[in-house]
């Protein structure tokens, strides 16, 4: 199924539902004692085996199965939330009930590393788009190891910084950035390498990305159209090819992939 497909007419991007749950050949997920996912949201290549052994011990893994929740905002949140493995969906519920989309995450990574902390429900709910694994670390035993591993602590509030500037950048490109350097910034961060030429795979359908961008599923087909008539990108299905990350960076206004 082609991604950019025309929405039917009458229907509303902000009522749109939740993602058909797909349930696609992947990777298997981490092996219990692969601590690479961890060295990953992490952003440290070198954990002392001591601050491994003290995540794995804390972690309780489960399976979650395409379509069902992971998160919901009716309890307040026990712990910090990591996904190993899979597509998740993040949003907020519409009056119809109805899931809008506002971020998608694909393990590992983070899904909340803050509700807990605050004993407040989640902000947003989570719900698998595929076969997922997630890691829940609860914070009464966060709280005990980052009081003898001062430098685990470290590194978990470094998660916890990285969460809240990639919020505060998302929110200031919807703001202050016209819809091309929305798209563009939007796909920079997906984008496995900050130059030369880039394939990445979507995980939302079209009119999903429009939500996140705050833009209708029409001006997203648009500017996609643009944007392969300008060699900046091409789109077949799913995946996305950038021949020169470059060029995504001039029309995100950025010097380069770090920038803005």
């Amino acid at each position: 199924m082609e991604m950019f497909t025309a929405r039917a007419e009458g229907t509303s991007p902000a009522a749109a539902p939740v993602p058909r749950p797909r349930r696609r050949l992947a990777a298997p997920p981490p092996s219990p004692a692969d601590p690479s996912p961890w060295r990953r949201v992490l952003a440290a290549s070198a954990l002392a085996q001591t601050e491994i052994d003290a995540l794995m011990a804390m972690a309780r893994r489960r399976t979650v199965a395409a379509g069902d929740m992971i998160l919901e905002t009716r309890m307040p949140a026990r712990a910090l939330v990591l996904l190993l493995s899979g597509d998740v969906v993040m949003g907020s519920r519409a009056p119809d009930g109805s899931l809008r989309t506002e971020r998608s995450v694909n393990g590992p990574a983070w899904i909340d590393v803050s509700a807990a902390w605050l004993g407040q429900p989640c902000t947003m709910e989570a719900q698998a788009l595929s076969d997922a694994v997630i890691a829940e670390l609860p914070i009464d035993e966060v709280m005990r190891q980052m009081a003898v591993q001062p430098a685990l602590a470290g590194l978990l509030c470094q998660a916890l910084a990285m969460q809240i500037r990639q919020m505060t950048l998302a929110s200031r490109n919807l703001l202050h950035n016209d819809a091309p350097a929305r798209l563009a910034q939007w796909l920079l961060q997906r984008c496995p390498v900050r130059s030369g030429p880039a394939e990445l795979r979507l995980q939302e359908r079209k009119r999903d990305i429009a939500q996140q961008l705050a833009m209708s599923p029409e001006t997203l087909s648009r500017l996609i159209r643009s944007f392969q008539s300008r060699g900046v990108l091409t789109v077949r299905g799913y995946q996305v090819r950038v021949p020169e990350v470059a060029a995504l960076c001039a029309l995100a206004g950025l010097a380069a992939l770090g920038g803005g």
